[in-house]
């Protein structure tokens, strides 16, 4: 596709008068015709956002890397790492968002640490609970198996009491036992 726009609001226009998959197929020729960076950030952020939209998480969290990388300031470069985090984590890529929620802490200070881990934890809640009610059970185990390191005391025990519910439907009989003694205090 011929880009002829050279300036960020021209290309914004344009992109407001297509369909998504026209704009995705524009926004990567932009990408290739023009040099500027500020060009270069919308259309990474763009072009993240759209395939979000289409539930292709995967590719979103590609180009929110991407945008990431051409960020300069440290709240914006947590906020982007903590977004193509949250949608590896809708992509089913749990050890990726992991690293890259210990990579935003790496560039905060104590209290924005703080509210990273708050938003990861409460995603992984979020995407768990959106499993369940879509009954896909063993999804939402895959998650609270990864949460339950995430969190403290009443956080954890809730999360395994969720995890033996869900062990007990899956029929996971083995599993089920061993948790419920840890609970009970036996093992």
């Amino acid at each position: 596709m011929q880009v002829l726009e050279k300036k960020r609001e021209e290309i914004e226009a344009k992109v407001n008068t297509m369909s998504d998959f026209l704009k995705m197929e524009y926004l990567e020729s932009c990408l290739k015709s023009n040099p500027d960076i500020n060009i270069h950030k919308y259309c990474y952020k763009k072009l993240s956002d759209l395939y979000e939209n289409k539930i292709m998480y995967s590719e979103a969290a590609k180009y929110m890397a991407k945008f990431e990388e051409l960020c300069v300031g440290a709240k914006e470069k947590i906020a982007a790492i903590v977004k193509e985090a949250e949608l590896l984590i809708k992509a089913d890529q749990y050890d990726s968002a992991d690293y890259l929620y210990k990579k935003a802490m790496s560039f905060a200070d104590t209290a924005e640490k703080f509210e990273i881990k708050r938003k990861m934890v409460e995603f992984y809640k979020k995407e768990a609970a959106n499993f369940e009610k879509s009954n896909k059970i063993s999804a939402a185990l895959k998650i609270y198996e990864k949460l339950v390191h995430h969190v403290a005391d009443a956080e954890r025990n809730e999360a395994r009491k969720r995890m033996l519910e869900l062990y007990n439907k899956l029929g996971k009989v083995k599993e089920y036992i061993k948790l419920k003694a840890e609970l009970d205090g036996v093992g």
